[in-house]
């Protein structure tokens, strides 16, 4: 009867027997590492300089020498110009302003009921202003009609023209007030002179009676 006996390897030959693949693989591993991180040597090229310094800093014009001329400039003769003769002065004669009373403005609207309408003279309480006709005043119908009779006194501003303007009536009855605003306000007035230039005069005054025959 035959006995076949059978090799264990021992606990250190299975050690080294695991160690020489492992060996291998990590030579492999190595080797293929070494050839991926291969720096080459890498040339540094210098930097290229523009030149700019003839944008920022621009060339300075030359500067050239002007040479005075040789020869003096020879002004010709000036012809003066023929005196023309003086003309004379014109006269001019202003005849003076006539600022004397006129008459008592005529009622337009029923005279031989309204008999006078008066706006006693062109009295006005500041000399230097004067109308230049009289009022044309028309008796009011209401007030006509009920028999009234009444007294406006009639404030307001010239301008230099003499137009009338900012006119205010105080009146007895209201009744006289619209007709006293027409009347001066469709007048024109001949204002003062200051330097002989005409001026605008505010706080004028011009009374007007309304008054009935008998």
């Amino acid at each position: 009867m035959s006995v076949s006996k059978k090799i264990i390897p021992s606990r250190s030959g299975r050690v080294a027997a695991s160690l020489i693949p492992a060996a291998g693989l990590t030579i492999g591993l190595f080797l293929i590492m070494d050839r991926l991180v291969t720096v080459h040597e890498v040339e540094l090229q210098e930097p290229a300089f523009r030149e700019i310094l003839s944008q920022i800093t621009p060339e300075e014009p030359e500067v050239r020498a002007v040479e005075s001329a040789s020869e003096d400039l020879i002004i010709p003769d000036v012809v003066q110009p023929p005196r023309l003769p003086r003309l004379p002065s014109p006269d001019v004669d202003f005849e003076p302003w006539d600022y004397s009373p006129s008459a008592d403005p005529e009622p337009t609207l029923l005279p031989a009921v309204l008999g006078d309408v008066r706006g006693p003279g062109p009295v006005i309480m500041r000399e230097e202003a004067v109308p230049l006709r009289p009022l044309a005043v028309d008796y009011p119908h209401r007030a006509l009609s009920r028999g009234l009779e009444g007294e406006c006194e009639i404030r307001f501003s010239i301008d230099a023209v003499g137009r009338p303007f900012n006119i205010e009536a105080n009146c007895s009855d209201q009744v006289f007030v619209r007709e006293s605003v027409r009347a001066v306000e469709q007048n024109q007035f001949a204002a003062r002179i200051v330097d002989g230039v005409p001026v605008g005069q505010d706080n004028l005054v011009y009374p007007i009676q309304y008054r009935l025959d008998d």
